[in-house]
């Protein structure tokens, strides 16, 4: 049901999730060719595409000698080819799921992008350390063979771990809101996709761990609440409101790391009613955040979340379809709303960039979301936080965004000054 969740929510966004790879210099292409196509072989649902119906099911798609998984291109523009590339998002209906491509210039550039519909951001980093870890083995001339995974893909074991009692429990809801974001959108246009990035530093993300473990909160905590004070001050929202932002976690929490499955969707996003300041108040706004999120995890408001997916799926495929297209029309009506969203990618493990290759950066970049819904992403790689936002250039200024993931990092450098 999740897959199926993740399919359907192609009417918000564009399902893409991508993992990028800086180099400087080249990679082993022969010994990289060999670990893709390795890679690709040990994880079949790479190679499907996703089945609508009563009841869907994945099937392998016929392989395509224009859009083929993986390749290599040449170019002596690797930003813009780049921004090509994440511009063309892949199709779940034709297959395959992922697309691996290696921009080779004066230094190699490796895209990772995978459509939503099979897994979340953790698969996507799992993935990337299979072939990185299929590389070297190559390169040392030692044999890997990755083990299979047969592990779980639904959230049957999680929901396992959980009392009936805590289970019920879990559906209620953190809070009630009164107010409502107008993110300035200019049209429902979903051409031109684009991304904003904006990286931190190591010197000012250390301080930001700092902050955070000074004050027993997370770093989490302190990023949602620098997003809510930029949005807030960006929009113009009035002072006292109380305002729904989603927000996201991963499930895999509550599994030994040796139960993840290696492609899933076990991340969910709930709403957290967050109280607009009556005056800029970043150190009180953060406490509000790090309470709020304290009471949804310890009310397992991600059981919540996922326990109230799985409901919506008791009345079929096709009327959870139903309802989502009649609120998509809805939103277009100027009927419904959509919340502001976060979600932290979380951290790049070494693994997934050893190819003995200095690497110059990594980044993780969460889908294009459709107007008039707006997402922050984040993510970490060696010290390095990276924002990021994707978004309809049809339908947002440039500036805009730019302005306000800018807001943001001014707003975590304020706060941690006082370190």
């Amino acid at each position: 049901m999740n897959d199926q969740w993740n399919f359907l929510l192609k009417t918000i966004w564009d399902q893409m999730i991508h993992l990028v790879i800086r180099f400087e210099g080249h990679v082993d292409d022969t010994l990289l060719d060999l670990a893709v196509r390795e890679a690709l072989c040990a994880e079949p649902l790479t190679g499907m595409k996703f089945i609508p119906g009563e009841t869907p099911f994945f099937e392998p798609a016929c392989p395509d000698s224009e859009m083929p998984a993986w390749a290599c291109i040449r170019t002596s523009d690797l930003d813009h080819t780049l921004e090509d590339l994440l511009a063309t998002p892949l199709d779940p209906l034709r297959g395959p799921m992922v697309r691996i491509r290696l921009l080779r210039s004066d230094d190699d550039l490796l895209c990772i992008s995978f459509n939503h519909t099979i897994t979340d951001a953790y698969g996507v980093k799992s993935f990337g350390s299979l072939i990185a870890r299929l590389y070297r083995s190559k390169k040392c001339e030692g044999d890997y063979l990755p083990a299979g995974n047969s592990h779980d893909r639904s959230f049957n074991s999680i929901f396992s771990l959980i009392s009936a009692a805590e289970r019920k429990k879990s559906l209620g809801q953190p809070g009630k809101w009164q107010g409502a974001w107008n993110i300035p959108f200019k049209s429902f246009g979903r051409g031109n996709r684009q991304y904003a990035t904006q990286i931190i530093e190591k010197e000012l993300f250390s301080l930001i761990r700092q902050y955070a473990r000074i004050h027993g909160i997370t770093v989490n905590d302190l990023l949602l609440a620098s997003y809510v004070l930029a949005l807030a001050e960006s929009i113009h929202v009035p002072a006292g409101t109380c305002n729904p932002v989603l927000t996201s976690i991963d499930l895999r929490r509550y599994l030994s790391p040796d139960m993840y499955p290696s492609l899933a969707n076990l991340s969910v996003a709930f709403e957290l009613p967050v109280q607009i300041p009556r005056q800029p108040d970043l150190p009180g706004t953060v406490r509000q955040i790090h309470d709020l999120m304290y009471d949804c995890k310890s009310g397992h408001a991600g059981i919540g979340a996922a326990m109230f997916l799985c409901r919506e799926f008791d009345t079929g495929f096709r009327h959870v379809e139903k309802e989502l297209t009649e609120m998509e029309k809805k939103t277009r009506d100027g009927l419904l709303g959509k919340n502001p969203f976060f979600t932290n990618l979380g951290v790049i493990p070494e693994g997934v960039t050893e190819y003995s290759v200095p690497v110059r950066a990594a980044w993780i970049l969460g889908p294009v979301e459709y107007p008039p819904g707006f997402g922050l992403a984040a993510c970490t790689h060696r010290g390095q936080l990276t924002l990021s936002a994707g978004f309809s250039g049809e339908a947002f200024e440039r500036d805009w965004v730019f302005s306000l993931l800018s807001s943001v990092s001014q707003n975590l450098s304020r706060l941690t000054s006082r370190v």
